[in-house]
């Protein structure tokens, strides 16, 4: 098995950090501190979970010293000064990594992309696996046998084969499409209307820059216009973006290697930074990487196996005879808690159909009822299901687990098996500890606090045009995904219910949180009465109006075109009437509503276009929309509310978002 050196492109992970959804943060001396508690948790999260043998960072140079500035004045000219409060973090983090015993690269005049891909092409090989911390499209090119790309964001690795299936091209043609399209983010000049897509289809046809200009009479006249006229920029766009293997970085293999991460250095730090509840993972990393070591899971008083987990790992399985559901009914008679979880046909309880039902009521157990199923397949009788686990859910000496248990509550409330308190919900759970964190999502928190690797729903349904709905799948297979759900949100209970006592936070979370579930259920169920008759009177006069309107702008503008057409419309008023290029986008001249407005006083074919947009998104974001969320059978508008969405505890909506509230105008 070779080794693993791990290069982290350093500016592209601070950069992640600053900008990642979480709360500020500042130490306890005023000191901003948010980018820095970021980084340093994706750190500890890599070296917990990745256990490098070599591990480095690597550091831009300022921009003024690079060897790409001086060959092109524009390079990254455009970019704005960094935010004020991230500078002291960069030297805070760079105090951290050393402080972890973490090498950290930096050489003057180049960059962090020229440092990896030097190392990159200097040390990967059989023996020796190197592994690019970054997803930055300039290090494409390096991918190889021995060479990936790795997101820790996403846990994603990009090697050859991903990335063809991702971008369309293989490693040695990056240079060739980014020469092509260029780079607006480092002020890298393109072919104009050339994006990453048709560069893409270039290079894969033409295989090189060289033999796309050499077949240049084959191409669309107005593209071959711009390849011809930008020839000289794509010769020094690919010039740019290729990387330099052979910078003078005196690094040797045995310098970078890890020996663990440097626990009493970095507390002193901690606690200066205010870091309390980084200290769990940094003794983890400290684990995982001393010899002999290994990832420390999550404490948990139900942990049922050692090391990472997945659902091959425990006992799910399927009740579908009549027999065995009242064998079940038998020994849930005697359980004082019971995780409960849905299937159904749809993300929106009041729409939903229900599938089936999965239950656990001890860890590494779990067991899925299926209600509905592809034609031929085996289910159990629903009445009898809904009464046997009706009076169950009904019990006040029984608390029912689940993970967003508000939904299940209502689709169950609806099938006639209302959910009585006590209950335990692990979503609620997790916002209240930790409101600002970028996921609720089950999976998410099985893999943090349980080690567990969920089932993704894809998976089961499927993606795009070949997904299905969860009663179109095989009872087998819907089984094993439904019964883990239901047991892995038992186990993750135990964690956070030990957390929430732990820190404090338990009144909070059961005398407000827990105690608002159920007026949203009402709520939600309840619905919001819509007037159609009004909703229908109003989408006549603003189809009016916008009919009006366009007649208007199509005089106006002394030619027939689509005003929705982003394209026609920037013909119409850059070509036909001659007014100024204020903005561009990627491919043509901007029109969106701040160029617009500055164009107004100039003709009134944009102050018409503004309005007919207003009047058009009022049809089609508000009227329209609304029409159809009004439900066949209640004749109402059933939202859903959701109390794990902001970092401030309000409420957001969806489904409708009723708090998409249009601005204010005459209309």
């Amino acid at each position: 098995m070779p080794g693993s050196l791990y290069i982290i492109d350093g500016h592209w992970l601070v950069y992640r950090a600053y900008y990642a959804p979480f709360r500020d943060l500042t130490s306890p001396a005023g000191e901003p501190t948010r980018a820095t508690y970021v980084f340093t948790s994706m750190l500890l999260k890599l070296i917990t979970e990745r256990r490098p043998e070599y591990l480095a960072l690597a550091l831009d140079s300022p921009r003024e010293t690079l060897r790409r500035t001086r060959l092109y004045g524009q390079y990254k000219a455009q970019r704005a000064e960094a935010p004020e409060d991230l500078a002291p973090q960069i030297e805070r983090i760079v105090q951290i990594v050393r402080a972890m015993g973490v090498p950290v690269l930096q050489h003057e005049g180049v960059e962090a992309d020229d440092i990896m891909a030097t190392l990159a092409r200097r040390l990967a090989g059989p023996e020796l696996r190197v592994v690019l911390v970054s997803r930055d499209k300039d290090l494409e090119q390096l991918i190889g046998p021995h060479v990936v790309l790795y997101d820790p964001t996403k846990d994603e690795e990009i090697d050859a084969d991903r990335l063809e299936q991702l971008k369309g091209y293989r490693p040695p043609q990056a240079v060739e499409v980014q020469a092509l399209c260029g780079d607006p983010t480092d002020n890298i000049p393109g072919v104009p209307g050339v994006g990453p897509k048709t560069a893409a289809r270039l290079i894969g046809k033409y295989g090189t820059v060289e033999q796309v200009l050499a077949h240049a009479e084959e191409l669309t006249p107005k593209l071959r216009q711009n390849l011809l006229a930008a020839s000289e920029a794509v010769a020094l766009s690919r010039e740019l973006v290729k990387l330099d293997e052979q910078v003078p970085v005196e690094a040797r293999l045995e310098d970078l290697a890890f020996a663990g991460v440097q626990v009493e250095a970095v507390r002193p730090i901690f606690a200066e930074l205010g870091f309390r509840r980084l200290s769990e993972p940094l003794e983890a990393a400290a684990a995982a990487t001393a010899p002999g070591g290994a990832p420390v899971p999550a404490a948990s008083p139900t942990v049922v196996a050692a090391g990472r987990t997945t659902a091959a790992d425990f006992d799910y399985r399927c009740i579908d005879t009549p027999e065995g559901f009242e064998a079940l009914m038998a020994e849930l008679k005697h359980v004082r808690r019971l995780a409960v979880d849905t299937e159904t046909t749809s993300t929106q309880p009041m729409w939903a159909e229900l599938v089936g039902i999965s239950l656990a009521w001890r860890p590494g157990h779990g067991v899925y009822l299926p209600l509905a199923a592809p034609l031929g397949q085996r289910t159990l009788d629903r009445g009898m299901v809904l009464e046997g686990l009706g009076a169950i859910l009904a019990d006040d000496r029984v608390e029912k687990v689940g993970h967003n248990l508000k939904y299940d509550a209502i689709v169950l409330s609806a099938a006639g098996a209302a959910i009585a308190p006590p209950v335990f919900d692990t979503m609620l759970a997790a916002y209240v500890l930790e409101a600002s964190r970028g996921s609720f999502k089950l999976d998410d928190l099985a893999a943090e606090f349980l080690d567990h690797h969920c089932i993704p729903i894809e998976d089961v349904l499927g993606k795009g045009r070949s997904q299905r709905r969860m009663d179109e799948v095989p009872v087998e297979q819907v089984s094993i995904y439904a019964a883990e759900d239901a047991e892995v949100a038992l186990r993750l209970a135990d964690v956070l219910r030990g957390r929430l006592e732990g820190e404090g936070l338990t009144e909070l979370y059961e005398k407000v949180e827990l105690a608002l579930m159920p007026v949203l259920v009402a709520m939600e169920t309840n619905g919001i009465r819509v007037d159609r008759q009004v909703l229908d009177r109003q989408k006549g006069v603003l189809a009016e109006r916008a009919d009006e309107l366009r007649a208007r702008i199509v005089s106006a503008a002394g030619c027939e075109f689509n005003p929705d057409s982003p394209r026609q419309l920037a013909e119409v008023l850059f070509e036909r009437l001659k007014l100024p290029v204020l903005r561009r986008g990627k491919t043509a001249p901007s029109t969106n509503q701040a160029v617009l407005a500055e164009l107004a006083p100039f003709h009134e074919v944009p102050a018409l276009v503004l309005e007919y947009r207003q009047v058009t998104k009022l049809l089609s974001t508000y009227l329209e929309a609304l029409g159809r969320c009004i439900h066949p059978r209640t004749g109402r508008v059933h939202t859903s509310f959701h109390q794990a969405g902001t970092a401030t505890g309000r409420l957001s909506s969806s489904d409708p978002n009723l708090q998409n509230i249009p601005i204010r105008t005459e209309l």
